[in-house]
C-alpha cells in the first residue's frame, strides 16, 4: 500500500475524457492538422483532438506528476443500460431500447479517429486509459475511484466531468471538478481550472441548486442521485415517478434531515452483494464446500447493492410502496459499475475491475509518441 510523505503534494487524477472531445469538436475550436510519411507516402492528418486534449491532460496531471487514468466511453457502452430501460419504455422494431439516452446521434467517423488517434498516442505515452466494450465512461470512473482509494488512501482524488452523474462520488478524499459555463473555482489557485468547479461536501448544495435541472429543488449533500431515481433526468430520457412535484420531494428531504438521517451516505452508488454458485441451478455453495468445488461449477450471483437496500428500508417509512420500488428499478439501471441484475441472459455484466495501476508518467515519453503527429507539450 502507498504511503504518503509529508511532503507529498500530488493529487490522484480520475478524466472523464468524454466531455473533452465533445468540447473540441463542436465548440469551436480551430482546426489542426499535420502532415506525416505512411509507408513513404505523405498524408494530412487531423491533429484538432489529440493536440488539445492531450494538451489538457498534461495540464491537469502536471505533466505527469500526478498519478492519472482516462477513462473512454466502450463500444456498445449503453447497451446494458437500454436493454434495462426497455423494460419499462418498450422495443423500437430495431430492437434497440427506447429511453435511456435513446435519441442521442451516434457521431461521424471522423469524430471516433480524432477519439482513437488520441487514446493511442496516450497509451503509448505511458498514459493509463481505461476503456472497455459495455461500459461507459463514469462506470471506469467508479472503478477507478473504488482502485484509487486502495493503492492511495492518503492522497485527494480529483475527478473532472461535465456529467452530473458523478457528482455523488464526492466525499472527505473526493473532489469533482465539474464543467462550468459561468465559473471557475477551486479550493485554491494551484488548483483551478478554466470552466471548472471544484464540487466539495461543503459547497456541493449551492452549486447543485444554481443549476437548470434543479430548479426549485432542495439538493443538500449527497441527494443528487435521490433526486435523480424520484424526479428524473431529462438529459438521459429517465423520468421521474408521475406526479413527484418539487414540493413533494422538498418535504421528503425535510423530513430526512428533521428525523436526523444522514444524507451524506443514504443514497450514494454501490456495489452489488457476490454469493459463488452452483453454475446451471444457481443455487449457494456452501460456504463449507466453496473451496472444494471445481472452478467450473462455480459462478457469481450479484445482488442487490447494500446502500439500495437501506435506502428503500429508509424510504418506506415515508414513501408508498410503487414510489419505493419505482426508486429501486432507477437505481438499479443508474448505479455506477453496477452488474445489471435481474436482467434477461446476454445483457447482464459484471462490474469492472482495474488491474492496471494507477500512476504518472514520463512527461519525455508522451512528448516522443506525440511528436509523431507534431504535437508539441506545453511547458510547465
Amino acid at each position: 500500500m502507498f504511503v504518503k510523505s509529508e511532503t507529498d503534494k500530488r493529487r490522484v487524477k480520475i478524466i472523464d475524457i468524454s466531455g473533452f472531445f465533445y468540447r473540441y469538436a463542436f465548440g469551436g475550436a480551430t482546426a489542426l492538422s499535420s502532415t506525416i510519411l505512411v509507408d513513404g507516402v505523405p498524408k494530412q492528418v487531423d491533429t484538432t483532438l489529440p493536440s488539445y486534449v492531450i494538451k489538457d491532460v498534461y495540464r491537469i496531471c502536471r505533466g505527469g506528476k500526478d498519478p492519472v487514468v482516462v477513462c473512454f466511453d466502450g463500444a456498445g457502452c449503453s447497451k446494458s443500460r437500454k436493454a434495462y430501460f426497455a423494460r419499462a419504455n418498450g422495443v423500437d422494431s430495431h430492437g434497440e431500447a427506447q429511453g435511456y439516452k435513446g435519441s442521442r446521434e451516434s457521431q461521424d467517423s471522423r469524430f471516433y479517429e480524432g477519439v482513437n488517434l488520441t487514446m493511442n498516442l496516450m497509451i503509448k505515452g505511458g498514459v493509463c486509459c481505461l476503456k472497455a466494450d459495455g461500459y461507459e465512461a463514469d462506470d471506469l470512473v467508479k472503478a477507478a475511484v473504488d482502485k484509487a482509494k486502495e493503492t492511495y488512501p492518503d492522497l485527494p482524488i480529483d475527478i473532472y466531468t461535465g456529467d452530473v452523474d458523478l457528482v455523488p462520488l464526492v466525499d472527505e478524499q473526493v473532489s469533482v471538478f465539474l464543467n462550468s459555463r459561468k465559473i471557475t473555482w477551486a479550493e485554491s489557485k494551484e488548483l483551478e481550472k478554466l470552466h471548472y468547479v471544484q464540487l466539495r461536501p461543503e459547497n456541493m448544495q449551492d452549486y447543485i441548486e444554481g443549476l437548470t435541472n434543479f430548479k426549485n429543488l432542495s439538493v443538500p449533500y449527497n441527494t443528487v442521485l435521490l433526486s435523480k431515481c424520484l424526479r428524473g433526468d431529462k438529459s438521459d430520457e429517465i423520468k421521474g415517478y408521475p406526479k413527484f412535484t418539487p414540493t413533494k420531494y422538498n418535504n421528503l428531504i425535510s423530513s430526512l434531515i428533521e428525523d436526523g438521517y444522514d444524507l451524506g451516505d443514504l443514497c450514494r452508488y454501490d456495489a452489488p452483494t457476490q454469493t459463488l454458485c452452483y453454475r446451471g441451478t444457481g443455487d449457494p455453495i456452501p460456504e463449507e464446500l466453496i473451496e472444494s468445488t471445481p472452478k467450473e461449477q462455480k459462478m457469481i450471483k450479484f445482488g442487490e447493492p447494500p446502500k439500495l437496500t437501506k435506502l428503500c428500508e429508509v424510504l418506506s417509512n415515508y414513501l408508498d410502496e410503487d414510489v419505493v420500488n419505482y426508486v429501486r428499478f432507477i437505481y438499479n439501471g443508474i448505479n455506477l459499475n453496477g452488474a445489471f441484475t435481474g436482467l434477461p441472459e446476454g445483457f447482464n455484466r459484471r462490474p469492472a475491475r482495474i488491474n492496471t495501476e494507477i500512476k504518472g508518467f514520463q512527461a519525455s515519453m508522451l512528448q516522443q509518441a506525440v511528436s509523431v503527429v507534431q504535437i508539441r507539450l506545453p511547458v510547465l
